[in-house]
Protein backbone atom coordinates (compact mmCIF):
# COMPACT_ATOMS: atom_id res chain seq x y z
CA UNK A 1 0.00 0.00 0.00
CA UNK A 2 1.59 3.39 -0.87
CA UNK A 3 0.76 6.22 1.14
CA UNK A 4 0.02 9.21 -1.25
CA UNK A 5 -0.67 12.15 1.15
CA UNK A 6 1.29 15.40 0.64
CA UNK A 7 3.48 16.16 3.51
CA UNK A 8 3.15 19.03 5.76
CA UNK A 9 5.11 22.57 5.57
CA UNK A 10 5.03 25.31 7.23
CA UNK A 11 3.79 26.91 4.12
CA UNK A 12 0.28 25.31 4.65
CA UNK A 13 -0.03 27.69 7.96
CA UNK A 14 -1.12 31.30 8.63
CA UNK A 15 -1.45 33.52 11.09
CA UNK A 16 -5.05 33.63 12.00
CA UNK A 17 -6.35 37.77 11.59
CA UNK A 18 -8.34 39.61 13.96
CA UNK A 19 -10.99 39.83 11.82
CA UNK A 20 -10.97 36.16 11.92
CA UNK A 21 -10.68 35.49 15.73
CA UNK A 22 -13.24 38.02 16.29
CA UNK A 23 -15.53 35.64 14.42
CA UNK A 24 -14.51 32.74 16.30
CA UNK A 25 -15.19 34.31 19.29
CA UNK A 26 -18.69 35.05 18.70
CA UNK A 27 -19.16 31.85 17.92
CA UNK A 28 -18.11 30.88 20.78
CA UNK A 29 -21.18 28.91 22.93
CA UNK A 30 -20.03 29.47 27.19
CA UNK A 31 -21.50 30.40 30.14
CA UNK A 32 -19.91 31.77 33.70
CA UNK A 33 -19.21 29.71 35.96
CA UNK A 34 -22.07 29.26 38.88
CA UNK A 35 -22.66 27.68 41.99
CA UNK A 36 -25.68 26.03 43.07
CA UNK A 37 -26.99 28.96 45.20
CA UNK A 38 -26.13 31.69 42.37
CA UNK A 39 -27.80 29.39 39.16
CA UNK A 40 -30.98 29.15 41.73
CA UNK A 41 -31.06 32.79 42.66
CA UNK A 42 -30.40 33.69 38.66
CA UNK A 43 -33.36 31.04 38.20
CA UNK A 44 -35.78 32.41 40.69
CA UNK A 45 -34.81 36.42 39.11
CA UNK A 46 -36.53 35.18 36.11
CA UNK A 47 -39.95 34.11 37.75
CA UNK A 48 -41.88 37.44 37.90
CA UNK A 49 -44.38 36.19 39.85
CA UNK A 50 -42.35 35.39 42.89
CA UNK A 51 -40.39 38.30 43.04
CA UNK A 52 -42.94 40.39 42.82
CA UNK A 53 -44.26 38.30 45.75
CA UNK A 54 -40.73 38.60 47.50
CA UNK A 55 -40.86 41.90 47.10
CA UNK A 56 -44.43 42.44 48.64
CA UNK A 57 -43.40 40.17 51.46
CA UNK A 58 -40.09 42.45 51.98
CA UNK A 59 -42.42 45.46 52.10
CA UNK A 60 -44.80 43.61 54.89
CA UNK A 61 -41.84 42.90 56.95
CA UNK A 62 -40.63 46.30 56.89
CA UNK A 63 -44.11 47.91 57.67
CA UNK A 64 -45.11 45.39 60.41
CA UNK A 65 -41.61 45.40 62.22
CA UNK A 66 -41.14 49.08 61.58
CA UNK A 67 -44.90 49.95 62.97
CA UNK A 68 -43.32 52.17 65.52
CA UNK A 69 -42.63 54.80 62.61
CA UNK A 70 -45.80 54.35 60.47
CA UNK A 71 -48.19 53.88 63.16
CA UNK A 72 -50.49 56.86 63.55
CA UNK A 73 -52.33 55.62 66.66
CA UNK A 74 -51.37 53.60 69.43
CA UNK A 75 -52.99 50.53 68.19
CA UNK A 76 -55.20 49.55 71.85
CA UNK A 77 -55.69 53.10 72.83
CA UNK A 78 -59.68 53.45 72.48
CA UNK A 79 -62.35 56.15 72.10
CA UNK A 80 -65.46 55.56 72.23
CA UNK A 81 -66.63 58.68 70.95
CA UNK A 82 -64.39 57.90 67.52
CA UNK A 83 -66.32 54.64 67.04
CA UNK A 84 -66.54 53.31 63.64
CA UNK A 85 -65.35 55.62 61.79
CA UNK A 86 -65.22 55.40 57.80
CA UNK A 87 -61.49 55.71 56.35
CA UNK A 88 -60.08 59.25 56.08
CA UNK A 89 -56.98 59.92 53.70
CA UNK A 90 -55.66 63.91 53.69
CA UNK A 91 -55.86 65.18 50.24
CA UNK A 92 -58.07 62.39 48.84
CA UNK A 93 -61.45 62.91 47.88
CA UNK A 94 -62.68 59.28 46.81
CA UNK A 95 -66.02 57.99 48.50
CA UNK A 96 -64.29 55.34 50.60
CA UNK A 97 -61.29 57.45 51.45
CA UNK A 98 -62.28 60.78 52.51
CA UNK A 99 -64.22 60.09 55.88
CA UNK A 100 -67.65 60.38 54.50
CA UNK A 101 -70.12 57.58 54.71
CA UNK A 102 -73.40 56.83 53.54
CA UNK A 103 -76.77 57.69 55.71
CA UNK A 104 -80.46 57.44 54.60
CA UNK A 105 -79.60 57.91 50.93
CA UNK A 106 -76.97 60.67 51.62
CA UNK A 107 -73.36 61.32 51.70
CA UNK A 108 -72.30 63.08 55.27
CA UNK A 109 -69.08 63.66 56.93
CA UNK A 110 -68.55 60.87 59.80
CA UNK A 111 -65.63 62.95 61.26
CA UNK A 112 -67.48 66.41 61.00
CA UNK A 113 -70.84 64.27 63.28
CA UNK A 114 -68.11 62.78 65.18
CA UNK A 115 -66.28 65.86 66.59
CA UNK A 116 -63.11 64.18 65.88
CA UNK A 117 -61.07 67.63 64.51
CA UNK A 118 -58.26 67.32 62.40
CA UNK A 119 -57.84 63.54 63.41
CA UNK A 120 -58.11 61.31 60.80
CA UNK A 121 -57.77 57.63 60.21
CA UNK A 122 -55.84 56.01 57.17
CA UNK A 123 -58.19 52.89 57.50
CA UNK A 124 -61.04 53.79 59.54
CA UNK A 125 -61.84 53.23 63.47
CA UNK A 126 -63.42 49.65 64.66
CA UNK A 127 -66.28 49.51 67.22
CA UNK A 128 -63.83 50.66 70.28
CA UNK A 129 -62.36 53.81 68.35
CA UNK A 130 -59.19 51.65 67.84
CA UNK A 131 -57.08 52.64 64.84
CA UNK A 132 -58.04 49.95 62.28
CA UNK A 133 -54.57 50.87 60.57
CA UNK A 134 -52.25 50.51 63.21
CA UNK A 135 -54.06 46.95 64.67
CA UNK A 136 -53.55 45.74 61.20
CA UNK A 137 -49.83 46.91 61.69
CA UNK A 138 -49.65 44.41 64.98
CA UNK A 139 -51.53 41.98 63.69
CA UNK A 140 -49.52 41.37 60.60
CA UNK A 141 -46.55 41.39 62.89
CA UNK A 142 -47.84 38.49 65.25
CA UNK A 143 -48.52 36.78 62.01
CA UNK A 144 -45.08 37.45 61.08
CA UNK A 145 -43.43 36.44 64.52
CA UNK A 146 -45.56 33.41 64.24
CA UNK A 147 -43.72 32.35 60.77
CA UNK A 148 -40.40 33.20 61.82
CA UNK A 149 -41.22 30.77 65.05
CA UNK A 150 -42.31 28.34 62.91
CA UNK A 151 -39.02 28.26 60.87
CA UNK A 152 -36.89 28.44 63.83
CA UNK A 153 -38.88 25.07 64.98
CA UNK A 154 -38.61 23.33 61.50
CA UNK A 155 -34.88 24.04 61.13
CA UNK A 156 -33.38 23.57 64.81
CA UNK A 157 -35.61 20.28 65.30
CA UNK A 158 -37.12 19.31 61.79
CA UNK A 159 -33.90 19.32 60.26
CA UNK A 160 -31.88 17.44 62.81
CA UNK A 161 -34.23 14.86 63.97
CA UNK A 162 -34.83 13.72 60.04
CA UNK A 163 -31.04 13.75 59.78
CA UNK A 164 -30.25 11.77 62.32
CA UNK A 165 -32.92 9.07 62.16
CA UNK A 166 -31.98 8.43 58.60
CA UNK A 167 -28.44 8.67 59.31
CA UNK A 168 -28.76 6.45 62.12
CA UNK A 169 -30.81 4.09 60.55
CA UNK A 170 -32.14 0.50 61.62
CA UNK A 171 -33.64 0.64 65.29
CA UNK A 172 -33.00 3.97 66.07
CA UNK A 173 -34.93 5.13 62.72
CA UNK A 174 -37.49 2.81 63.42
CA UNK A 175 -38.16 4.32 67.34
CA UNK A 176 -37.99 7.69 65.81
CA UNK A 177 -40.44 7.24 63.02
CA UNK A 178 -42.69 5.31 65.66
CA UNK A 179 -42.68 8.57 67.76
CA UNK A 180 -43.58 10.81 64.72
CA UNK A 181 -46.67 8.52 63.58
CA UNK A 182 -47.67 8.87 67.24
CA UNK A 183 -47.57 12.73 67.14
CA UNK A 184 -49.42 12.53 63.31
CA UNK A 185 -52.23 10.70 65.07
CA UNK A 186 -53.16 13.91 67.26
CA UNK A 187 -54.57 16.71 65.77
CA UNK A 188 -53.00 20.48 66.00
CA UNK A 189 -56.49 22.02 67.48
CA UNK A 190 -56.46 18.89 69.57
CA UNK A 191 -53.02 19.95 71.05
CA UNK A 192 -53.80 23.37 71.06
CA UNK A 193 -57.20 22.91 73.06
CA UNK A 194 -55.07 20.64 75.29
CA UNK A 195 -52.43 23.57 76.04
CA UNK A 196 -54.74 26.12 76.61
CA UNK A 197 -56.00 24.02 79.94
CA UNK A 198 -52.90 24.67 81.31
CA UNK A 199 -52.00 28.23 79.81
CA UNK A 200 -54.27 30.96 78.92
CA UNK A 201 -55.35 31.87 75.49
CA UNK A 202 -52.38 33.61 73.97
CA UNK A 203 -49.17 33.63 72.37
CA UNK A 204 -47.31 31.47 74.99
CA UNK A 205 -49.99 28.53 74.17
CA UNK A 206 -49.68 29.13 70.26
CA UNK A 207 -45.51 28.74 70.34
CA UNK A 208 -46.18 25.24 72.46
CA UNK A 209 -48.47 23.83 70.25
CA UNK A 210 -46.22 24.87 67.10
CA UNK A 211 -43.09 23.45 69.29
CA UNK A 212 -44.74 20.47 69.46
CA UNK A 213 -46.02 20.24 65.49
CA UNK A 214 -44.93 21.98 62.95
CA UNK A 215 -41.59 20.57 62.73
CA UNK A 216 -42.87 16.70 61.99
CA UNK A 217 -43.41 17.24 57.97
CA UNK A 218 -39.47 18.90 58.04
CA UNK A 219 -38.06 16.00 59.88
CA UNK A 220 -40.62 13.06 57.20
CA UNK A 221 -38.48 15.15 54.22
CA UNK A 222 -34.94 15.56 55.34
CA UNK A 223 -34.97 11.77 56.39
CA UNK A 224 -36.20 10.43 53.18
CA UNK A 225 -33.77 12.48 51.60
CA UNK A 226 -31.10 11.32 54.02
CA UNK A 227 -31.82 8.01 53.35
CA UNK A 228 -31.70 8.56 49.61
CA UNK A 229 -28.52 10.66 49.75
CA UNK A 230 -26.10 8.10 52.70
CA UNK A 231 -25.61 5.68 50.16
CA UNK A 232 -24.20 7.95 47.23
CA UNK A 233 -20.30 7.94 46.10
CA UNK A 234 -19.71 10.55 47.62
CA UNK A 235 -20.99 10.09 50.86
CA UNK A 236 -19.35 6.66 50.97
CA UNK A 237 -16.02 8.57 49.95
CA UNK A 238 -16.10 10.20 53.09
CA UNK A 239 -17.17 7.70 55.39
CA UNK A 240 -14.04 5.94 53.64
CA UNK A 241 -11.68 8.82 54.33
CA UNK A 242 -12.82 8.71 58.17
CA UNK A 243 -14.99 11.58 58.45
CA UNK A 244 -17.15 12.22 61.67
CA UNK A 245 -20.72 11.40 61.01
CA UNK A 246 -20.88 15.11 62.50
CA UNK A 247 -18.63 16.60 59.68
CA UNK A 248 -20.66 14.32 56.65
CA UNK A 249 -23.77 15.88 58.11
CA UNK A 250 -23.04 18.96 58.14
CA UNK A 251 -20.28 19.19 55.21
CA UNK A 252 -22.06 16.97 52.80
CA UNK A 253 -25.42 16.31 53.27
CA UNK A 254 -26.74 19.81 54.48
CA UNK A 255 -26.10 21.33 51.68
CA UNK A 256 -27.79 19.01 49.65
CA UNK A 257 -30.59 18.96 51.34
CA UNK A 258 -30.90 22.70 51.59
CA UNK A 259 -33.25 23.16 48.37
CA UNK A 260 -35.41 20.60 50.03
CA UNK A 261 -35.47 22.40 53.28
CA UNK A 262 -36.59 25.82 51.81
CA UNK A 263 -38.90 24.69 49.44
CA UNK A 264 -40.71 23.19 52.52
CA UNK A 265 -39.99 26.40 54.92
CA UNK A 266 -41.61 28.38 52.65
CA UNK A 267 -44.79 26.35 52.73
CA UNK A 268 -44.81 25.69 56.62
CA UNK A 269 -44.73 29.36 56.63
CA UNK A 270 -48.55 30.15 55.64
CA UNK A 271 -49.81 27.06 57.22
CA UNK A 272 -48.90 28.52 61.00
CA UNK A 273 -50.20 31.74 59.83
CA UNK A 274 -53.55 30.85 59.05
CA UNK A 275 -53.08 28.37 61.58
CA UNK A 276 -52.44 31.37 64.26
CA UNK A 277 -55.46 33.29 62.36
CA UNK A 278 -57.74 30.52 62.63
CA UNK A 279 -56.84 30.44 66.51
CA UNK A 280 -57.41 33.98 67.47
CA UNK A 281 -60.83 34.17 64.92
CA UNK A 282 -62.45 31.06 67.20
CA UNK A 283 -61.24 32.80 69.99
CA UNK A 284 -58.73 30.45 71.50
CA UNK A 285 -55.59 32.36 70.59
CA UNK A 286 -54.49 35.97 71.14
CA UNK A 287 -56.39 37.57 73.66
CA UNK A 288 -57.89 41.13 73.76
CA UNK A 289 -56.83 44.00 73.25
CA UNK A 290 -54.03 42.54 70.99
CA UNK A 291 -54.11 42.43 68.03
CA UNK A 292 -54.30 39.61 65.18
CA UNK A 293 -55.63 39.15 61.47
CA UNK A 294 -57.52 36.37 63.14
CA UNK A 295 -59.33 38.80 65.81
CA UNK A 296 -59.97 41.66 63.63
CA UNK A 297 -61.24 39.72 61.09
CA UNK A 298 -63.68 38.25 63.87
CA UNK A 299 -64.65 41.70 65.24
CA UNK A 300 -65.07 42.74 61.66
CA UNK A 301 -67.31 40.46 60.88
CA UNK A 302 -69.82 41.76 63.66
CA UNK A 303 -70.30 44.90 61.75
CA UNK A 304 -69.74 43.55 58.39
CA UNK A 305 -73.18 44.31 56.76
CA UNK A 306 -73.04 48.15 57.59
CA UNK A 307 -69.24 49.05 57.87
CA UNK A 308 -67.81 45.95 55.42
CA UNK A 309 -64.21 47.64 55.17
CA UNK A 310 -63.50 46.78 59.54
CA UNK A 311 -63.07 42.88 57.78
CA UNK A 312 -61.87 43.33 54.49
CA UNK A 313 -58.75 45.12 55.16
CA UNK A 314 -57.16 42.55 57.55
CA UNK A 315 -59.10 40.10 55.53
CA UNK A 316 -56.66 41.05 52.27
CA UNK A 317 -53.32 41.33 54.37
CA UNK A 318 -54.12 37.84 55.31
CA UNK A 319 -54.68 36.71 52.20
CA UNK A 320 -52.16 38.91 50.50
CA UNK A 321 -49.72 37.41 52.93
CA UNK A 322 -50.24 33.49 52.41
CA UNK A 323 -50.95 33.79 48.64
CA UNK A 324 -47.17 35.83 48.78
CA UNK A 325 -45.44 32.75 50.55
CA UNK A 326 -47.05 30.07 48.22
CA UNK A 327 -46.22 31.48 45.09
CA UNK A 328 -42.37 32.41 46.49
CA UNK A 329 -42.61 28.89 47.78
CA UNK A 330 -43.85 27.68 44.09
CA UNK A 331 -40.54 29.99 42.38
CA UNK A 332 -38.50 28.26 45.13
CA UNK A 333 -39.05 24.83 44.25
CA UNK A 334 -38.69 25.60 40.56
CA UNK A 335 -35.53 27.20 40.85
CA UNK A 336 -33.96 24.69 43.24
CA UNK A 337 -35.22 21.55 40.80
CA UNK A 338 -31.82 20.30 39.38
CA UNK A 339 -33.85 18.31 36.85
CA UNK A 340 -35.23 21.51 35.11
CA UNK A 341 -31.98 23.06 34.35
CA UNK A 342 -31.19 24.92 31.78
Amino acid sequence: MVDNAKPISAGDFKPVSAADRGKLDSEKISAPSLTFLQDSWRRLRKNKAAMICLVILIILFILAFGSGFFETHNPNATNPNLANLPPKIPGIDINGFNGTIEQSGTRVNAYVQAHAGNAYYILGTDYLGRDLFSRILYGTRISLEIALIASFFDLAFGVVYGIVSGWMGGRVDTIMQRIIEIMLSIPNLVVMVLLILVLKPGMSAIIYSIAITSWINMARLVRAQTLELKNQEFILAARALGESSWKISFKHLLPNLSSVIIINLMFTIPTAIFFEAFLSYIGIGISAPQASLGTLINDGQKNFQFLPYQMWYPAIVLSVLMIAFNILGDGLRDSFDPKGRE
